[in-house]
C-alpha cells in the first residue's frame, strides 16, 4: 500500500525545490486538520485521570524511594521540584538525588500541581508555597517570591508583565523613553505580544485560558508573566504553572489556565548569551506554548509537550536557532531510541520530528497545521477527544489524503528516517543538521560481494546501515537488497537512499509483504557514493496505557513491539 501511495506521490507531485543539487522526495499536499469525530477517547466523563508518568525518571535515591513505596507519587513530585531550588537540602534527606534539568521546571511543576490532593496537609502547604506567584511573597521555599511590593503591572492587549523595582528580582531600570516603565519591562511585553500574535493568531492555537477565577489572578484575566532572578536557581530559563481552581478532582477535564515566570535580565554571567534578547525571545515562545498546551491538556505526554514547545521556537524566532543544541540528543543522533521516550534532553530533541512533519506535509512550503491538528486530537477539554500523544499524531497524519489515498503514520515515520539520512537534501535548514547516526558501515568488493545485517529494533525507531563500493566491482554494478522483517502488523518499513558522488539523492521504498519481507534493486555503479539501507519500526501499539510502567507514550503504556528482529542482505549483482 505504501508503494502505491508513494507512486502517486512521485508521479503527481515531483518535484519540490532541492538544495545542494540533489533530488528530494515530493511531499503530500497540505490539507485541513478538522477533527472527524467528537467522541472522547480518554477516561469517562466525571473521572479525572492523573498522569501516571512522572518526569524525569532519573535513577537516584528519589526514584528508588518511589519504587520501593517509601514515598508517594505526590511526595516524589514535591521533592523533585524542591531539588530545582535547593538540591543540597533534598539530598540531605534522601542521599544522592540527580540534579534536575532546569528546562524541565514547567513539567516538574505540572507533576506536582496535579497531585496536590494526594499530599498531607503539611506537604500541601509546602507545595502551594512553591507554586505561589512571586507576588504572594517570600514564603515561597523556591525563593522566587518578591521581597517587596510590586510596581504597577505593565499590561498590554493580551498579557501583563509583573515586576519590582528593588531587590535582586528587579529588571534593569533604564527608561530611555521616560515612560516611567523600565525599557526591559516594555521589551518583555513586546516579545510576549509578538509571541501571542505568532502562536494564537498566526498558527491558530487556542489562547491560554483566563485565570480570572484564580484567587490571585494578577488583577484581571490576562496572562500574567512575572519577572524574577530565576537564573540564580540553577539556571532556570522560565516556567509556567497553574493555580486554576479546576484542578479540583470534581472537574473531570484537563484544560487549565496558566501564569509564567521569566528571568529579569538573562544576564550573560548566568546564561552565556551576548544578547539577552535571544534567550528572552526563545524562552517566551517556548513557555507561552506551554500556557497554550495547558488550555488543551496539562496532563499530556512530555515528549509531545516539550517537543512541540521547542519546535515552535523555530517558527516564531527562526533566526535564533537555539533549538539546534538539542539535536545532539535527538532522533538524528540516536535513531534507535524510541521517539516517544519521555525522559532527558531527547524530549527537546524530538522537535526535529515536528519540523519534519511541517515540511514533509507542506509541499512546496512548510505547513505547521499538522502540529495544531495533533493538539486538537490530544485536547482534554470538554470539547476535545483526549487522545494520547502518538494516537493523536497518527490520527492527524492519517487525516491527510494523496490522490484519494489516506496517508499513514508508518509511511511518514519511515520517510522521516529518509530525510534524516541526508538532511541537507530535504530539510529547509538541513545543511546545518548532522546526518543520522549510522549503526554499521560496510564496503562490498569482488571478493566479498554481499553482507547480511541483523538487529533488534524497538518501536518508533530507525536503524541506518551504509553500504559502499569497494575494489573490483564493475562500473555497471547494481545492488540487490532483500529485507526480512517482522510481520506487517508490528510496524515494519524499509527504505533505501542512493547518494551519488554528484550530491544527487534518490529514494526508494522496499515494499514489504504481510510477513515483513521484500526486495529491491538499486544502482551501485561508479557514480554512486554510498547506499543507505534503513530499517524502521513504526509501531504505535501499546498496552497498559496510563499505568506509568514505562517512560513511553500513552502515559507510561507498554509498547507491544519492542526488540523486533530486522534483517537484510545486500548483494552486488
Amino acid at each position: 500500500m505504501r508503494a502505491r501511495a508513494t507512486t502517486v506521490l512521485v508521479v503527481s507531485l515531483l518535484l519540490t525545490s532541492v538544495p545542494s543539487g540533489g533530488e528530494a522526495i515530493a511531499s503530500p499536499p497540505a490539507r485541513g486538520d478538522e477533527v472527524s469525530s467528537s467522541d472522547r477517547l480518554g477516561p469517562p466523563a466525571g473521572v479525572k485521570r492523573l498522569p501516571a508518568l512522572l518526569v524525569p525518571r532519573a535513577e537516584d535515591a528519589l526514584s528508588r524511594a518511589l519504587r520501593g513505596g517509601r514515598i508517594s507519587a505526590g511526595r516524589y513530585a514535591l521533592e523533585r521540584v524542591l531539588s530545582l531550588f535547593d538540591l543540597r537540602e533534598v539530598r540531605s534527606r534522601y542521599g544522592f538525588v540527580a540534579r534536575p534539568d532546569p528546562r524541565s521546571a514547567t513539567l516538574l511543576m505540572r507533576d506536582l500541581v496535579v497531585r496536590l490532593d494526594q499530599l498531607s496537609p503539611a506537604e500541601r502547604t509546602k507545595a502551594r508555597r512553591i507554586l505561589a506567584r512571586p507576588t504572594d511573597g517570600m514564603h515561597d521555599p523556591g525563593g522566587d517570591g518578591y521581597a517587596t511590593a510590586e510596581a504597577p503591572p505593565f499590561c498590554a492587549t493580551n498579557t501583563c508583565v509583573h515586576y519590582v523595582t528593588t531587590t535582586v528580582d528587579a529588571p534593569p531600570l533604564e527608561d530611555e523613553d521616560t515612560s516611567l516603565v523600565p525599557d526591559y519591562v516594555e521589551a518583555t511585553s513586546g516579545v510576549l505580544e509578538d509571541v501571542w500574535d505568532a502562536e494564537v493568531v498566526g498558527l491558530g492555537y487556542r489562547a491560554p485560558k483566563s485565570d480570572v477565577t484564580s484567587d490571585n489572578n494578577g488583577g484581571n484575566g490576562l496572562l500574567d508573566v512575572y519577572l524574577a532572578d530565576i537564573g540564580a536557581d540553577g539556571g532556570l530559563y522560565g516556567y509556567c504553572t497553574t493555580d486554576d481552581p479546576n484542578l479540583d478532582p470534581s472537574y473531570p477535564y484537563w484544560d487549565m489556565s496558566a501564569y509564567c515566570v521569566l528571568d529579569n535580565d538573562y544576564d550573560i554571567s548566568q546564561y552565556g548569551y551576548p544578547d539577552p534578547m535571544d534567550p528572552l525571545q526563545v524562552t517566551a515562545a517556548h513557555e507561552f506554548f506551554h500556557a497554550i498546551q495547558f488550555a488543551y491538556d496539562i496532563g499530556e505526554d512530555a515528549w509531545l509537550m516539550e517537543g512541540t514547545a521547542t519546535w515552535v521556537e523555530e517558527h516564531v524566532y527562526d533566526d535564533i536557532n537555539d533549538n539546534r543544541q538539542f539535536l545532539a540528543d535527538s532522533p538524528l543522533s540516536k535513531p534507535t531510541r524510541p521517539l516517544d521516550k519521555n525522559t532527558g534532553f531527547q524530549v527537546y530533541g524530538g522537535w526535529i520530528f515536528w519540523q519534519f512533519l511541517t515540511e514533509y506535509l507542506g509541499g512546496t512550503s512548510p505547513d505547521p497545521r499538522i502540529v495544531r491538528a495533533t493538539w486538537r486530537r490530544a485536547d482534554g477539554s470538554p470539547a476535545g477527544q483526549d487522545m494520547y500523544s502518538t494516537q493523536a499524531v497518527a490520527s492527524a497524519v492519517g487525516a491527510r489524503r494523496i490522490g484519494g489515498t489516506r496517508w499513514r503514520f508508518r509511511w511518514a515515520f519511515a520517510d522521516f528516517a529518509v530525510w534524516n539520512a541526508r538532511p541537507s537534501a530535504f530539510y529547509d535548514e538541513g545543511a546545518a543538521y548532522a546526518a543520522a547516526t549510522v549503526a554499521r558501515s560496510v564496503s562490498l568488493t569482488r571478493a566479498a560481494p554481499s553482507v547480511r545485517s541483523t538487529a533488534q529494533l524497538d518501536h518508533l525507531a530507525n536503524r541506518f546501515v551504509v553500504v559502499r563500493r569497494g575494489s573490483g566491482l564493475k562500473a555497471t554494478a547494481r545492488l540487490r537488497i532483500t529485507v526480512d522483517g517482522p510481520n506487517h502488523g508490528t510496524g515494519p518499513e524499509a527504505s533505501v537512499v542512493v547518494i551519488r558522488k554528484s550530491g544527487a539523492v534518490a529514494y526508494r521504498v522496499v515494499d514489504l509483504n504481510s510477513s515483513g519481507n521484500g526486495a529491491i534493486t538499486v544502482a551501485f555503479g561508479t557514480t554512486v557514493a554510498r547506499v543507505v539501507v534503513i530499517m524502521t519500526n513504526a509501531s504505535t501499539r501499546y498496552t497498559n496505557c496510563y499505568s506509568g510502567l514505562t517512560p513511553f507514550a500513552c502515559d507510561g503504556g507498554v509498547p507491544l513491539d519492542q526488540n523486533r528482529t530486522y534483517a537484510f542482505r545486500a548483494a552486488v549483482i
